[in-house]
């Protein structure tokens, strides 16, 4: 099966209020789920509607499977399923209906293989016993399973998904995991999101966006590596934190039966009661955000780790 690359190559965007949401991001994304990590306001929707040429960057190149996508959107639009963040729809109208008018809008004139497509994809969605309730109905979950059904018809070759996750329960999130992991076997999925634990489950490969640079990018179990034997963690009491805080490099908190779990970065144990852990996804994530914010070590990895 053919297999499209899409490659961005220092993408800049700078809206008309002054505020510079993209710094020369340069990345090439293979067939599979790519996870695109970074914390509210890092400037990932910017990069997700500039990809769905949703609006032009300021400075930049993009292509999918060698082609130029700013000087030609339409060539990206014929194969692009795309999820933003918060979609509305119309208040009275069925899932069934509204997929069949979107389907007509991507081009499925033919009506027998229109309905198949639909019904295919409300199988695969769990929607097909719902399929004739308002969307507005919906609960978040399902909305979001609708959303995913309208980005996969007409057979994309790319598949955007931006927050696909935020506020859904666990089963939801766990359905929806599937759903993507299903879907994304021989064609680009981005899933953009702050929920690192979604792309520690899903993503072969990833990037840490952080104000508008890609901070690191590379597979998640390589990233996490390049922090064996950096990683401590200690119990102290919620009085101690503020002062550890300004001694050591702390990645995280987590409150434990009234006691506070500290997480320190620290090439060698930080003091006496500190314990050696495993480090994960997470303390890759934060340890990336102090550096990017000049907090804690400079030496902790690179910017690209195969």
């Amino acid at each position: 099966m053919e297999r499209r690359m899409l490659t961005i190559r220092n993408l800049s965007k700078t809206y008309d209020n002054g505020v510079q949401a993209l710094k020369s991001v340069s990345l090439d994304i293979e067939p599979g789920l790519f996870g695109l990590l970074g914390p509210n306001g890092a400037g990932k929707s910017s990069l997700m509607r500039t990809i769905a040429t949703l609006q032009q960057p300021s400075h930049g190149q993009i292509s999918f499977d060698n082609k130029d996508i700013i000087k030609n959107p339409n060539i990206l639009r014929e194969c692009l399923g795309y999820l933003p963040q918060e979609f509305g729809v119309y208040p009275k109208a069925s899932c069934y209906e509204l997929l069949n008018h979107l389907a007509l809008l991507k081009g499925i004139v033919d009506k027998e293989q229109r309905k198949t497509q639909i019904d295919s994809l409300l199988h695969l969605t769990n929607l097909y016993d719902k399929r004739h309730n308002e969307v507005a109905t919906y609960s978040g979950g399902m909305r979001q399973r609708f959303g995913i059904a309208q980005a996969l018809l007409g057979d994309p070759k790319l598949i955007i998904v931006d927050e696909p996750t935020a506020g859904l329960d666990p089963q939801e999130r766990n359905r929806f995991h599937n759903l993507l992991c299903e879907i994304s076997e021989n064609i680009v999925v981005i899933l953009s999101t702050h929920i690192v634990e979604d792309v520690s489950q899903l993503c072969p490969n990833m990037a840490i966006l952080i104000d508008g640079q890609i901070q690191l990018h590379g597979k998640p179990a390589a990233l996490i590596n390049t922090l064996d034997g950096r990683i401590w963690s200690k119990m102290v009491s919620k009085q101690e934190v503020a002062d550890y805080r300004t001694k050591f490099n702390v990645l995280s908190e987590r409150l434990i039966t009234g006691k506070t779990q500290l997480i320190v970065e620290s090439e060698f144990q930080p003091e006496i009661g500190f314990q050696p852990i495993s480090p994960d996804l997470e303390d890759v994530y934060f340890s990336t955000l102090n550096k990017a914010r000049g907090i804690g070590p400079t030496n902790q990895g690179g910017q690209d780790v195969a």
